[in-house]
């Protein structure tokens, strides 16, 4: 007796069409090659995760995709997080120079109404509208380490209050932030004795980046003189003066918004406190017109009389941030830009006296080293910080070699099935 299986198979012949077999292997050989560009494009890439310091270049590095239909690699195109600031961490733009403290986050909420965020989120924006709304100098002797002391009997810490904003596809995003600058901090090393020390910032380059060089020199050697200024008075108090022995102190400088001209006496309005040894010792209030100028308080001759070069170093705190954050087209004048001011500030720097350290990076005035640095300016500015984006990378060939076979099989078992049909189409009529 004949065995039946359960399972079957058809009965199969030729089709009696000409066209039929050289249609069939052009067309697969054509099929083959569409599917495997197809495959190769959709299937030959996977995302990685990246870290990346700028998303619009780490996005327009696609390599071969762009080569490509979009729809076919739209799950493979590259992509970057926006990075989250919180407010009090710190920061510092692509200069590399200053270092800032996020202090607050807002927007402009329908009404208009102020809306606090908890971060600032940020992908890679231009700084726009920044302003220095002032810079206050906290003097001190006594509370200040014993290396600091060698360095220098006085120190001076100068915190500047700054607000920015950014444009974001959301609307505009406005922050403050604190600078705070300490030439001879705490955790300065004592061999750095009599020494250029290059505290404060974080890189300096003076053909790139002649401006900020310049910036960090003033603030520098200004410091030096003005804290050497303080040593100076105390030390040449006698007996019979009515001169309070001072201990700590601060200035506070105040922009006034209707003087652009930053030369302009007028500049910063000033209201300041030194303290003795006791806490109703003060050397304030000179009872002179408001609002208090330096050239004012230096005619009066008002007691400790630094306050010409205290301005000089507020306002090269000043100048310096505008020019880290990019503030090209500032409403006010900036030391930094302008070579006739910048001569002026700097013109004695070769006779600069200060205590037991050295300023820097320059050891001379503008005039007599402007040929060996680049071009005084101020490029746009954005925040430096670290993004993650996902890049595509090619897959290891075994595995893409295998992926693009099996998927042409698929899809050319497809085509030929589609294409007996339409024969046994023609067959049936």
């Amino acid at each position: 007796m004949e065995h039946k299986s359960y399972f079957s198979y058809p009965i199969t012949q030729p089709f009696p069409f000409r066209w039929f077999t050289p249609i069939a292997i052009i067309g697969g050989i054509v099929f083959i090659a569409l599917f495997t560009l197809m495959n190769f494009a959709s299937s030959s890439y996977e995302l990685i995760v990246q870290n990346s310091l700028d998303p619009n270049a780490t996005v327009a590095r696609r390599g071969f995709l762009h080569r490509y239909p979009s729809f076919l690699t739209t799950k493979v195109q590259p992509k970057c997080q926006p990075a989250t600031l919180p407010v009090n961490s710190d920061f510092f733009t692509n200069n590399t120079a200053l270092t800032y403290t996020l202090s607050s986050v807002w927007e402009r909420g329908e009404e208009g109404q102020r809306v606090i965020s908890p971060a600032l989120t940020y992908q890679r924006n231009i700084l726009h509208d920044c302003s220095v709304h002032s810079v206050e100098i906290d003097f001190d002797s006594l509370g200040r380490a014993g290396k600091q002391i060698g360095f220098c009997e006085w120190g001076a810490v100068i915190r500047s209050y700054i607000s920015c904003k950014i444009d974001t596809p959301a609307g505009e995003v406005f922050f403050n932030m604190t600078q705070t600058y300490d030439y001879v901090p705490e955790t300065v090393s004592f061999d750095s004795l009599g020494k250029f020390l290059g505290t404060g910032f974080l890189s300096r380059n003076k053909t790139t980046q002649a401006s900020l060089w310049w910036g960090e020199s003033l603030i520098s050697t200004f410091w030096g003189e003005v804290t050497l200024m303080l040593q100076d008075q105390r030390g040449a108090i006698k007996d019979d003066d009515d001169k309070i022995e001072l201990n700590k102190g601060t200035v506070s400088f105040m922009i006034n918004d209707t003087i652009p001209n930053i030369d302009d006496p007028g500049f910063f309005s000033l209201d300041y406190r030194f303290y003795g040894s006791r806490i109703d010792e003060v050397a304030c209030c000179p009872g002179l017109p408001t609002p208090l100028t330096a050239k004012a308080l230096d005619k009066s001759d008002t007691y400790p009389n630094i306050w010409l070069k205290a301005d000089a170093l507020a306002k090269g705190a000043y100048s310096t941030i505008l020019a880290d954050l990019g503030q090209k087209t500032a409403p006010k004048s900036n030391i930094l830009t302008d070579t006739k001011l910048l001569t002026r500030y700097t013109e004695n720097f070769a006779t600069a006296r200060m205590a037991n350290l050295k300023s820097g990076p320059a050891n001379d005035s503008y005039s007599a080293l402007k040929e060996t640095t680049g071009d005084l300016g101020i490029t746009p500015s954005v925040i430096a910080t670290t993004y993650i984006c996902q890049v595509p990378r090619l897959k290891p060939a075994g595995n893409l070699i295998v992926a693009i076979i099996v998927a042409d099989l698929v899809l050319l078992q497809a085509v030929w099935q589609l294409y007996k049909l339409v024969a046994e189409f023609y067959l049936s009529r």
